[in-house]
């Protein structure tokens, strides 16, 4: 079987003759929860069929480099459409399913309004909300159609299914942790680049089975696994994220029924399984077939991943199967893991070192005690600097600074925003040298030590108090930890200007704490950060479950919990506020 990916001109080549070499293996299942039987499942002949009846259909009627929107749950038709436009020359669009929440179809309708479509696929039910917030912004000509069937009988043959590398494939729009989602430009050389890059540095390929809850418009779901697994003929196992939400052990049943080798979720999916699985689940779990999960958050938490490890020892699950990862929507999804079967690099650092606020740097103590933080590997295919992001001059190993890429996988920049594309994609080391060109600026700090990258958090999230740098990462896990109250849920610390900067950490609790406990929750909180971090820590707001802002992958959108609290939109059960802070409120307030 032919696996070099860079002999292929697009996506659609290498799919279909993937398709046509693996044509009576199961190309993707979709688990309908462990009580069930049977699960509907798509061979690559029957994939590669209902692909190219849809391919048609749509080449038919729309223009090279046209717009879909796919606005589909984990479904065949999802697969199926994607699949579509990548064979007929069209631009794939893959965005949340509308209808869910208001806030998820307006974000639906938002990007519309960015990339202008000419066609949106959505079901049945959710094309009346759809088309509502269309022609409320003016886009009364897209199309908005049910997804429907693809119906039976051999594709007819495709006219323009000859995209070359640099044909724009996907618009990949971010997740938007630190603001508006963005449509990152993803080419068919990149998303090719991406699955040869991931194979090459994991060792995942042809002989893996894939197996995933993640949604199939997030960058990590749709190219670190579906698009991976589709083009290497691997099986994949596809189950709707609610599922996994409302009952996490189904991942894990998903994954033993069919043999899973290769998975990946976000940091806190691992935290919900070790809180949420019963001893008697796990003792009829069999994870021995597990060969890697990775672990993609920014930074991954050590001691969530090793809390994952040792609980599903029991049921087979081998030391170094956690994989921690580092990838972005801006670089396709993939830029670095470890290898399989190879535990992940955790070292024990100064903190003081690594706060600085001047050349914060990586130092291993040699006491012991200090801050773990792990290596996300050594990159494949993609060069890697850490550079000073005031001068945009390389730095040493082990210093601290803002991560550059450069990459076949790194996108063409983003949609209609060309100024911000220059800024972001188009930088220039200041040192010269052997510099190669465009480089990627991530917004990511992170290190170099023996070669492992290694992250420490979003320079634009990042605070500077009592000149330190602290990561908001580090004080949410530390809160966490404080009282069982909070203990599983999540927190967003931020800074605000009062007129120094002072940090504020809303925190959601759990349901059943009594009203007369918050105070006491409150005062634990501040007392246990202020003595970790040597800084003040006295603005803690206790609000319900659910009201921290996360996206699609789970990532904590600070900047926007930062904007929330300013304006009074939080309904706090209990706050305690220094003075200066509650000034501040009341001015936005009035």
């Amino acid at each position: 079987m032919r696996l070099d990916l860079d002999a292929y001109r697009n996506v659609g080549d290498a799919f279909t003759e993937r398709a046509a070499q693996c044509s009576e293996r199961t190309a993707v299942t979709f688990f309908e929860g462990s009580a069930a039987q049977d699960h509907e499942s798509l061979s690559f002949a029957e994939l590669a069929r209902r692909a190219g009846v849809r391919a048609a259909a749509l080449e038919a009627r729309l223009a090279p480099g046209d717009r879909v929107l796919i606005a589909l749950p984990t479904c065949s038709g999802f697969v199926e459409v994607y699949l579509a436009c990548l064979l007929a020359g069209l631009v794939a669009v893959p965005v949340p399913v509308p209808g869910g929440s208001a806030t998820a179809t307006a974000r639906v309708a938002a990007i519309a309004e960015e990339c202008a479509p000419r066609l949106a696929v959505t079901t049945g039910p959710d094309r009346e909300a759809l088309v509502a917030f269309l022609r409320e912004r003016g886009l009364d000509d897209v199309v908005v159609e049910g997804v429907g069937e693809a119906g039976p009988g051999e594709p007819p043959a495709l006219v323009r299914r000859s995209p070359d590398r640099d044909a724009l494939a996907v618009l990949q729009y971010s997740s938007g942790s630190t603001g508006m989602p963005k449509g990152v430009m993803l080419t068919h050389g990149n998303v090719l680049a991406n699955t040869a890059a991931l194979g090459e540095g994991s060792g995942v390929g042809p002989g893996d089975s894939f197996g995933i809850w993640l949604p199939l418009h997030h960058d990590m779901g749709l190219f670190g696994q579906l698009t991976t697994a589709l083009l290497f003929g691997a099986p994949i196992v596809l189950m709707p994220p609610t599922r996994f939400v409302r009952r996490p052990v189904e991942w894990l049943r998903m994954m033993d029924r069919f043999g899973t080798t290769v998975t990946a979720a976000p940091n806190f999916a691992y935290e919900l399984c070790v809180r949420a699985v019963s001893d008697e689940a796990l003792d009829e779990l069999d994870l021995s077939r597990l060969r890697i999960a990775f672990n993609g958050s920014e930074p991954v938490h050590v001691p969530s991943m090793t809390a994952f490890s040792k609980r599903f020892a029991r049921a087979g699950l081998k030391p170094e199967v956690v994989s921690p990862a580092y990838g972005l929507a801006e670089a396709t999804v993939y830029t670095s893991t470890n290898r399989i079967g190879v535990p992940p690099t955790i070292l024990v650092m100064d903190p003081r070192r690594l706060e600085a606020a001047e050349r914060p740097e990586l130092v291993v103590t040699s006491s012991g005690d200090g801050r773990e933080i792990t290596g996300v590997g050594t990159p494949a295919r993609m060069e890697v600097r850490i550079v000073d992001p005031a001068t945009c001059r390389t730095l040493p190993d082990g210093a601290v600074g803002e991560i550059w890429l450069h990459g076949a996988n790194v996108g063409r920049g983003f949609w209609n925003r060309p100024d911000l594309s220059e800024k972001v994609f188009g930088v220039r080391l200041a040192d010269g040298g052997d510099d190669p060109g465009d480089w990627l600026r991530t917004g990511d700090r992170g290190a170099v030590v023996a070669g492992e990258l290694f992250i420490t958090g979003r320079i634009k999230e990042m605070l500077i108090v009592n000149g330190r740098n602290l990561s908001p990462h580090d004080l949410e896990q530390e809160a966490r930890a404080t009282h069982p109250a909070l203990t599983g849920f999540v927190g967003a610390v931020f800074g605000v200007a009062a007129p120094e900067e002072r940090i504020v950490l809303a925190h959601e609790v759990d349901p059943r704490t009594r009203a007369e406990d918050l105070p006491g929750i409150a005062a634990a909180v501040t007392r246990r950060l202020t003595i970790e971090f040597g800084v003040p820590m006295r603005n803690v707001v206790l609000v319900r479950r659910g009201t921290v802002l996360r996206t699609t992958s789970g990532k904590i959108q600070r900047n926007a919990m930062r904007e929330l609290f300013l304006a009074g939109g939080l309904a706090p059960l209990h706050a305690e506020l220094e003075p200066g802070v509650r000034r501040i409120l009341a001015a936005g307030a009035a």
